[in-house]
């Protein structure tokens, strides 16, 4: 139980969900604790990849869900933001019509929320820093190390400048840096994700040979989808080529350049390699496979994000430090072939503006978007086909930590640990030594894997194998749990 806002302690409490990992066998270490991505993610869900990797396997792990979030009381969940989602499947993605509903869904719940006495200024990360600081105190734990994902990083960022006491050593995956977040960086690490993508194609004989120009194909599928959108009635599938569920029906879809842009920086978690050869069917009029993935991004359970904590977020520390023409000028420097009505509102982040004014939420201090310039020692991993928080992204925090070793895993997308067996032995060295952790598996693995260069165009097969489930991130709004499609393709491959 902690206070729901820290600057009353004595005020209105919440409670938030902890669970313990005990090691394989008596830990010989100090413990971990783990930071959810989202903005507000579910945290307990992510012990099965954790796990997996072998996180625990000489030290417990600590999982605190966050203020708001699923399993929280209260949990700012947002059904009608859901059905939102769902609804904004068959309109196109930047239309006023569907800004209208998205509003509508936005209002209903904040209302919802103030009604019930919820303190929504109260839900953002210095707040869910201070609960980590509480938690450390009441478990009588002297120091820990800390792990965060996706947004995670941005929270494990301020937690390590906020409240560095039995801070041994910080992990962070997939980076979104506190000083620079905006919802206009979205294009920029969709821009950058897609380029690494593009180029790790080029670099390929094979590859290059069958795909000479996917930006440039991209590009004209965007622009033709956008002049004209496709509307489709079909079953949603995750996974494009896939069976649909036995119980899945058709749903009326729709399918503009915009949605297209949104679904591939999303998809980048597990499909990066298959990108060139998606675009390829694209061009070609094969165009069903991902529109049924678009579709199945809009329908997620009810409930998996949690709002609340969510727009506290972007509105008090994102949008208000912004600019006006923060998210186009973002899009149009990242997509400069693309046309404007596809720019208009950010990957995963649909009309962040306009549902910031409507939150009405205070802006967050100054201090929120300090540059991080810790001594606490910071392990920064990245993969090179992230299109949700991209290498370059994470390579500008590392250069402002002193004592920062960086490393971007070739081939790989968002949350990349789960997905890399070299990430999870850099990851257990540094643990062991922050210090001097051995990352010579990282630097003999300059290759990039195929991107679909094989005649047969499979390049999934392997990203798929490594991966595993998290839950995570919806389609619209929603970024970065590892992060946009990932609840979805969470649920079928993995968010």
């Amino acid at each position: 139980m902690v206070p729901e806002n820290h600057a009353r302690p004595d005020g209105r409490k919440i409670r938030l969900p902890v669970a313990m990992i005990p090691a394989h066998g008596k830990a010989s270490a100090v413990p971990l604790v783990f930071m959810e991505g989202g903005p507000g993610g579910a945290a307990l869900p992510t012990a099965t990849p954790l796990v997996a990797s072998g996180l625990n396997d000489k030290r417990d792990i600590i999982i605190m869900g966050q203020r708001g979030t699923l399993y929280a009381q209260p949990p700012l969940v947002c059904p009608e933001v859901d059905r939102a989602n769902a609804v904004s499947n068959g309109l196109r993605r930047n239309a006023d019509a569907t800004r209208r509903i998205f509003l509508a869904a936005a209002s209903a719940c904040r209302d919802r929320f103030v009604g019930q006495g919820v303190e929504i200024g109260a839900y953002n990360t210095t707040q869910s820093a201070a609960d980590f600081a509480d938690l450390r105190k009441v478990l009588g734990i002297a120091e820990w190390d800390v792990y965060g994902v996706s947004y995670g990083t941005d929270l494990a960022l301020t937690y390590m400048r906020a409240h560095p006491d039995g801070v041994r050593s910080v992990t962070i995956d997939s980076v979104v840096p506190p000083h620079t977040a905006s919802v206009g960086m979205n294009w920029t690490n969709a821009g950058n994700g897609l380029a690494n993508i593009f180029a790790a194609c080029a670099a390929e004989a094979a590859c290059r040979e069958r795909f000479p120009d996917p930006s440039g194909a991209l590009a004209k599928v965007v622009a033709a989808l956008e002049t004209k959108p496709l509307e489709l009635n079909l079953v949603p599938v995750l996974i494009p080529g896939e069976k649909p569920e036995a119980s899945a029906k058709p749903v009326q879809t729709l399918v503009d350049g915009a949605a297209l842009i949104n679904w591939f920086a999303g998809v980048s978690e597990l499909l990066g390699p298959d990108t060139p050869r998606l675009i390829d069917d694209l061009t070609a009029g094969r165009v069903e496979p991902v529109a049924a993935s678009i579709a199945a991004g809009a329908f997620l359970k009810e409930g998996e994000i949690s709002y609340g904590l969510q727009y506290g977020v972007v509105c008090t520390e994102w949008v208000p430090y912004q600019s006006a023409d923060n998210v186009l000028e973002s899009g149009r420097r990242a997509f400069p072939a693309f046309p404007a009505g596809a720019l208009e509102q950010a990957p995963q982040f649909p009309f962040a503006a306009d549902i910031c004014r409507l939150w009405d939420v205070p802006k967050a201090p100054a201090a929120q978007r300090e540059v991080n310039r810790s001594t606490i020692p910071t392990l920064v991993i990245a993969g090179t086909y992230d299109a949700l928080t991209s290498a370059q992204t994470a390579e500008t925090v590392a250069r402002e930590l002193p004592h920062a070793t960086s490393i971007a895993i070739p081939g790989v997308g968002h949350f990349v640990m789960p997905k890399s067996p070299c990430a999870q032995k850099v990851m257990k060295s540094f643990l062991d030594n922050p210090a001097t952790p051995d990352t010579s598996c990282w630097r003999r693995s300059s290759r990039h894997p195929s991107p679909s260069g094989r005649p047969d165009g499979r390049g999934l097969s392997a990203q798929r194998a490594a991966a595993t489930p998290r839950t995570g991130m919806p389609e619209a709004p929603g970024l970065l749990v590892p992060s946009s499609c990932r609840a979805s393709l969470s649920r079928s491959a993995r968010r």
